[in-house]
């Protein structure tokens, strides 16, 4: 017998010192979007469809042509600022 945990999608924007991600990570549902990155044991959270928008040294979008990705690891202890999208 398989046991799942009821998970939800949350849209979100991440940002880092190098670049801003833009997709879908999933939550508890009724979870509260800091606990599940406070949670986090191995320090990586997949972000799923992903759009990768990379930074320069001036913390500005370098271009505005996005990377898509099915599925993109970032490390909690660089993310600057997520929110909801």
């Amino acid at each position: 017998m398989q046991m799942q945990v009821p998970k939800q999608k949350v849209r979100v924007k991440i940002k880092t010192e190098s670049f801003i991600v833009k997709g879908t990570v999933y939550t508890m549902v009724d979870g509260r979007l800091s606990d599940y990155i406070t949670s986090q044991k191995e320090k990586f959270i997949p972000v799923t469809d992903a759009e990768v928008y990379y930074l320069g040294e001036d913390g500005k979008v370098i271009d505005e042509k996005k990377t898509k990705r099915e599925v993109v690891f970032i490390n909690v202890d660089k993310i600057e600022m997520i929110e909801y999208v």
